[in-house]
């Protein structure tokens, strides 16, 4: 079974467009999926949206905005409780920028043998559209930097949300450092998570993807600066302050 956990926060406008294509998914490539949408205390129709569109999909919602952070948490732990140790958990965003069709390669990779895979914007293959100039320069930066202070074999790509596990990885993960597993509010959760599954002695691979932000129906919602000084505060932490 695949559990797709979406995390929402206003996306009353694209959390429908997103449902239909991973029910599309589901019956061209008869792939076994379950949903669970997370409404990160949106003011519009997520939750709503998100239960017309696809009623068998578990939402649960949040009573007041508590960031991408804890909306990564409250999905993966509601996941595992419904997903056996040979499960695949999959994360997406919910601005419809993420193509499902691209799950089944992700879920090729891990039955060839890897732990997670992420879906990677630094690969020969991998496209971006509707990003501006300014964002992408920033993003080749980081990834840079990322590669260069904490590189972990297989992982180019440090920040993508669009990410596939295996539920025993995320089990063992949160066995480990229990809640302190996702313990960042904002953006920097994902380098977070990585980083520390990275010390699992697991094996990571990566699938090109195209972005497609001009999918999005607003704005993006990271604070741009705000999110690089977290980053770069939680890549020196890892790097110099390791910790079990």
């Amino acid at each position: 079974m695949i559990t797709v956990v979406l995390p929402a926060y206003n996306e009353a406008e694209s959390i429908g467009l997103l449902l239909s294509r991973i029910d599309d998914l589901m019956k061209k490539r008869h792939f076994p999926i379950r949903v669970i949408v997370v409404d990160d205390g949106s003011k519009d129709n997520t939750a709503q949206n998100a239960k017309t569109t696809m009623p068998e999909a578990i939402v649960i919602s949040h009573e007041v905005n508590k960031g991408l952070g804890e909306a990564i948490k409250t999905g993966l732990l509601a996941a595992l409780k419904v997903s056996s140790e040979k499960d695949i958990i999959v994360t997406m965003d919910s601005d419809d920028s993420h193509a499902p069709a691209l799950i089944g390669k992700m879920v090729d990779k891990i039955d060839e043998g890897c732990d997670v895979v992420i879906a990677s914007r630094y690969l020969p293959e991998s496209r971006v559209v509707g990003v501006a100039y300014y964002r992408r320069v920033l993003s080749d930066g980081a990834s840079l930097l990322f590669r260069t202070m904490y590189p972990i074999d297989g992982v180019r790509d440090y920040t993508c949300g669009y990410r596939a596990y295996r539920a025993a990885i995320l089990k063992q993960a949160f066995e480990r450092w229990d809640s302190d597993f996702v313990n960042q509010a904002g953006f920097s959760v994902m380098v977070d998570i990585l980083l520390k599954l990275s010390r699992l002695k697991i094996v990571f691979a990566e699938v090109p993807i195209i972005l497609r932000y001009d999918r999005k129906p607003g704005a993006s919602k990271m604070n741009v600066r705000k999110t690089i000084v977290q980053t770069l505060n939680l890549l020196i932490k890892h790097r110099f302050h390791k910790k079990s």
